[in-house]
């Protein structure tokens, strides 16, 4: 008996992302306005897609210091996995460090895309399957996900905003939100 209840709640997260899935696969497509094809990327439709979004929740002043100063705001996306043992023993590049990256992006948002909730929309990705294979979980590979602003009128970042963290699938399930206010803003 407590083999099985060891793996309850393996069967758990099983069962939610397969009623998840087929929310997903049946629920209408978003009216969205594109504004710019990095904005707007195509989704891949289905259970299995891996696409997400990321909706920021900019504090006033950040917003009002974003529009004044002509200033873009990014989202970037780290796809990683762990090295397995084996990737460490064979020595392949990278499994040195705590994390081999497969893959990154980048969606940069600007002028009329800061109105509302702005909304970076990461496209599905494929991965190496050599690559994943090094990884101590080839089926769960993971995303580190950090917003701050565009640099364009200052050589420092000037954004304070939250980041996510998790497996790409738990990423694909509902849009991600963060919010950032000015660095040493007190209240967002």
């Amino acid at each position: 008996m407590k083999r099985f209840e060891r793996f309850l709640p393996a069967i758990a997260i099983a069962c939610a992302l397969a009623v998840t899935a087929c929310q997903r696969e049946s629920a209408p497509a978003s009216a969205s306005t594109p504004t710019t094809p990095a904005a707007t990327a195509p989704r891949s439709s289905g259970p299995t897609s891996n696409a997400f979004d990321v909706e920021i929740t900019l504090s006033r002043a950040a917003r009002e210091h974003l529009v004044a100063q002509r200033e873009s705001l990014i989202a970037g996306a780290e796809y990683f996995g762990y090295p397995s043992a084996r990737a460490q023993e064979a020595h392949v590049p990278g499994s040195e460090n705590p994390w081999l990256t497969l893959h990154r992006e980048q969606i940069e948002l600007e002028g009329a895309q800061l109105d509302g909730t702005p909304t970076a929309r990461f496209p599905a990705v494929t991965f190496d399957p050599e690559q994943l294979a090094w990884t101590e979980a080839p089926d769960a590979p993971q995303v580190n996900i950090n917003v701050y602003s565009g640099r364009r009128s200052s050589p420092d970042n000037m954004l304070e905003c939250g980041m996510f963290q998790d497996t790409l699938a738990v990423a694909a399930r509902t849009p991600i939100r963060l919010s950032c206010g000015l660095i040493g803003e007190v209240a967002r």
